[in-house]
């Protein structure tokens, strides 16, 4: 293993090589970077998995996976181009320019395969297996450090810095609704709300509900990059989208029910999403 600093545009971080065999090549240009969280129990586990080219049920004990599967059972080889440990060092474990298996089946502006457009970035948290651990601040500025040194090179907006929920909405809740969005939209890796926060407001709709500001909402969605269709009716995916959306931009709130602030919020990120997609 192999030690170096590099130096990115939010200071000194350490890079670490370990490196991943879990890879293969790209067919489209890379215009996306996904945000995980690992969901293990500590760094070295994370690594060992993301690592490991023949991963079994045994080597990796857990409460995502049954008591009583066989030991032997093989697993899906999966990787991530970068890890951040909660000490702020920054693993790199595959190389940007090949395509890591970090997203699974997942999809964004109508796209599906995210892993071969993105760069997929896993910040070592317990998640909500182990009771969605804060976020230390030396973690969170390596990973700001690292996402100005990613975005800057691949002249990515902030627009294009989201979450795995965002691209696998109800199948995935990483990296969560603890995680500090707001703090990368300060520093200018993410998006943040423009629009005054606070109000709150009585539930408008939710599962089940139908017409026109339904499907207005899921336009607006879709605008931003959700996957969603456009039926005008409050079904499961929407539910799924709307709470993905509310884990990244109206923490306080993650219910996939929309009321009036999360409607708002919903046309604000819509409205600077737009404005920063390329003409």
């Amino acid at each position: 293993m192999s030690t170096r600093e590099t130096r990115y545009s939010a200071g000194v971080t350490r890079l670490i090589e370990r490196p991943s065999p879990n890879f293969d090549a790209r067919k489209s240009a890379i215009d996306l970077v996904v945000l995980h969280y690992t969901g293990m129990q500590n760094a070295e586990v994370a690594l060992s998995r993301l690592t490991d080219a023949a991963p079994v049920a045994g080597r990796y004990p857990g409460p995502w996976q049954d008591s009583a599967i066989d030991a032997a059972a093989p697993l899906g080889r999966v990787s991530a181009h970068y890890v951040v440990d909660e000490e702020g060092a920054v693993y790199r474990l595959v190389d940007e320019e090949q395509r890591a298996w970090h997203a699974g089946a997942s999809s964004w502006e109508g796209r599906v395969d995210t892993n071969d457009r993105s760069i997929g970035i896993e910040i070592v948290n317990g998640g909500h297996d182990f009771g969605l651990p804060d976020f230390p601040d030396d973690q969170v500025n390596a990973l700001i450090g690292l996402l100005h040194d990613v975005t800057a090179r691949r002249e990515l907006s902030p627009a294009r810095i989201v979450g795995h929920s965002d691209v696998a909405p109800g199948r995935k809740l990483d990296p969560g609704e603890v995680f500090p969005w707001s703090t990368l939209a300060d520093h200018g890796v993410a998006l943040a709300p423009k629009c005054p926060i606070g109000r709150g407001g009585a539930a408008l709709f939710g599962l089940g509900d139908q017409g026109e500001a339904v499907g207005t909402l899921q336009r607006e969605l879709a605008a931003i990059g959700y996957c969603i269709d456009m039926t005008e009716a409050f079904d499961q995916l929407t539910h799924h989208c709307v709470r993905a959306f509310q884990a990244r931009f109206r923490q306080a709130e993650v219910s996939g029910v929309v009321d009036e602030e999360t409607r708002i919020i919903v046309a604000d990120i819509a409205a600077q999403t737009r404005a920063l997609r390329p003409s």
